[in-house]
């Protein structure tokens, strides 16, 4: 394979076809993207005859990923994919699609709006829209919230988010909501399903007439009217009973709803945006859920990752969360050992239980520039009780696990020490001295598990 080692600043077409032969017509192309593509980010389009085998060009993947700092990679190819090719082989190392070669228009036209697409999602990315709202620099968390945008800006279609209590799901939904282009946009309108008394659920949902019912003293709009040409915003809709599940159906299919103790049909139009802590397929499956339902309510299905997911956002979180309680005075810092337990400690209520801890630490704190370990509550600290034989039988039980899988005495050494080192990098912040004095080894040891997985190095 033929791959120029520097890819040059105007490289965005690579020849991977295995020969020396400059293509004339690769060239050619890539001269077009020049002129035309005015300063827009470009993916790199990778030209074969031939596919390359997955393990070379796996490694080109990484190269030129890093040589054009995160450009995608589109294989180009000729000729349609053999029958022994597996394309989605081909995506899992990296590759963002692949095309078949039409023309230079057709061509142009794919890559341009390919680009603007991925300009559009990465400056939402970087605003303070997210910034403010939705923190965290971890590859899961960026991967999610991309697809997220990408399904708000660019469809109308509902959205269901299922994920833990405390992940953040309503401002998910807040983002959906202030990214919808649609013109003359209206409301956000929030119904938690958790507190429908079923006696009045009519009313909450569809609105009532005067004296339709005791005590229905006046109209009232419901959540389907409130939410015409907005976002309706159905939070734990697994709670939902299943009467009620029916009549929401209706009103997804139809758009037409009619008020409690009316005979007129009125008309709906809302973008449908659901949110819950239960697994609304096995729901489905154990008929507590409408099948017909959960379709209409997942055009794009999202699992919102929880903290343990994304612990490396864990100290940014925390941060932001120190300088929120300490608006007007002097924001102090947290100390190592106070991060390191932040960053280990298990968040059954996610960043909401974090908010909550970092809450409670900074009542405790006494005025200074770092707090300490000392200034966590005492309810907060770990259980050391017996912890030693918890431990223990933690690391039998995985020792046996791995055993039984076929891993030799070699295996669980490799594994081990590379657990240990990456466990230690992590919650030392990415600081090499300190991992290395955590963990009793030199810092070349640090520096040479960092080469071997090609991990990027601070300085520190």
């Amino acid at each position: 394979m033929m791959l120029s080692e520097n890819i040059g600043r105007d490289s965005w077409c690579i020849n991977v076809t295995g020969t020396a032969h400059v293509d004339p017509a690769i060239s050619r192309f890539n001269e077009l993207l020049c002129r035309k593509r005015d300063g827009r980010q470009l993916p790199l389009l990778l030209f074969g005859d031939t596919i390359p085998c997955i393990e070379t060009l796996s490694g080109v993947c990484k190269r030129l990923h890093a040589a054009k700092n995160g450009s995608a990679l589109i294989l180009v190819t000729r000729k349609q994919l053999p029958k022994n090719i597996v394309p989605w082989d081909y995506l899992d190392i990296g590759v963002q699609d692949i095309v078949e070669w039409t023309n230079e228009e057709d061509m142009l036209a794919y890559v341009f709006s390919f680009a603007e697409r991925e300009k559009m999602i990465s400056e939402i990315l970087c605003s303070s829209l997210i910034r403010k709202n939705l923190i965290g620099n971890s590859d899961v968390w960026r991967s999610f919230l991309r697809n997220i945008i990408e399904a708000a800006l660019f469809s109308q279609g509902a959205i269901l988010l299922q994920g833990e209590s405390g992940t953040g799901k309503e401002l998910i939904s807040r983002l959906v909501h202030t990214l919808d282009n649609r013109p003359g946009k209206k409301d956000l309108i929030v119904v938690d399903c958790t507190t429908i008394v079923a006696d009045l659920a009519g009313s909450e949902l569809f609105g009532h007439e005067k004296g339709s019912y005791t005590n229905a003293l006046q109209t009232r709009d419901g959540a389907f009217a409130l939410a015409n040409e907005g976002t309706l915003l159905l939070d734990e809709v697994g709670e939902l009973p299943l009467g009620l599940q029916a009549e929401l159906l209706r009103v997804i299919q139809e758009g037409t709803y009619k008020r409690v103790g009316s005979n007129t049909w009125k008309k709906t139009f809302f973008r449908l945006v659901c949110a819950t802590n239960r697994n609304v397929r096995d729901m489905v499956t154990s008929s507590n859920f409408r099948q017909d339902l959960f379709y209409r309510i997942s055009d794009f299905e999202f699992r919102v990752p929880s903290l343990r997911d994304r612990r490396e956002d864990i100290p940014m979180i925390a941060n932001h969360f120190l300088e929120e309680f300490y608006k007007k005075t002097e924001v102090p810092v947290f100390d190592e050992e106070v991060m390191g337990f932040l960053v280990q400690r298990e968040y059954l209520g996610n960043v909401r239980e974090l908010r909550q801890l970092v809450r409670r630490i900074c009542l405790k704190h006494i005025s200074h520039k770092k707090i300490t370990i000392g200034e966590i509550p005492q309810q907060d600290r770990p259980d050391r009780r017996n912890k030693s034989h918890r431990d223990l039988c933690i690391f039998e039980e995985t020792l046996r696990n791995a055993l039984l899988s076929g891993a030799s005495l070699r295996d669980l050494k490799n594994k081990t020490m590379d657990e240990a080192i990456r466990i230690s990098l992590e919650i030392s912040m990415g600081n090499k001295q300190i991992a290395a004095r955590k963990l009793g080894v030199t810092l070349r040891a640090i520096q040479q598990f960092l080469k071997k997985y090609k991990l990027p190095a601070n300085d520190k």
